[in-house]
């Protein structure tokens, strides 16, 4: 089985559960992943858990915002941020940048995951699991395979536009 579509199966092992809750992750994941992937972190627990948006625009410690948004920025908050160019697409990303994953056959309107550049590589949240380096595309293959890039803005800039644009942060 290619290395994508072994992730993909990893991460919906127990609907999901196995990745996302510390304790399942540890004792049952943990093992089975791939020696490509680092763990930065595991996953926190329920109320301080997020997803892969809010760990791009660096506000995974941010308590409020995580306890507003539940721990979800949706694809369609993010791509409103596009949108209204309060973050803007780079064809020449440089460490700290964020890289944006979409499946254009299966989900063509959709921003499937995203991440951060580190030095050749990627630090992303898949989902609630944990937070994981790895190579641009050792990712689920559910992600897609078209990559795009958008210039960081520091946290500041991040937390005021998560409170401007909040009303767009739900599922469409």
């Amino acid at each position: 089985m290619k290395l994508r579509e072994q992730l993909d199966k990893i991460i919906h092992i127990n609907k999901g559960e196995n990745w996302w809750k510390p304790r399942l992750f540890k004792d049952i994941t943990l093992p089975q992943l791939p020696k490509e992937l680092k763990i930065l972190e595991f996953p926190p627990l329920k109320n301080n858990n997020y997803n892969c948006f809010i760990h791009t625009l660096g506000l995974s410690k941010d308590v409020g915002i995580i306890k507003n948004s539940g721990g979800f920025i949706y694809d369609t908050f993010f791509q409103k941020l596009i949108d209204k160019k309060a973050l803007i697409p780079t064809d020449h990303p440089k460490n700290g940048d964020y890289i944006l994953y979409r499946d254009s056959q299966n989900y063509p309107d959709k921003i499937t995951h995203s991440g951060v550049l580190d030095n050749g590589k990627v630090v992303s949240k898949w989902a609630w699991g944990p937070l994981l380096c790895h190579d641009v595309f050792d990712v689920p293959a559910s992600y897609g395979d078209e990559i795009s890039y958008i210039k960081a803005v520091d946290h500041k800039k991040a937390r005021d536009l998560y409170w401007k644009y909040k009303k767009f942060n739900k599922l469409p």
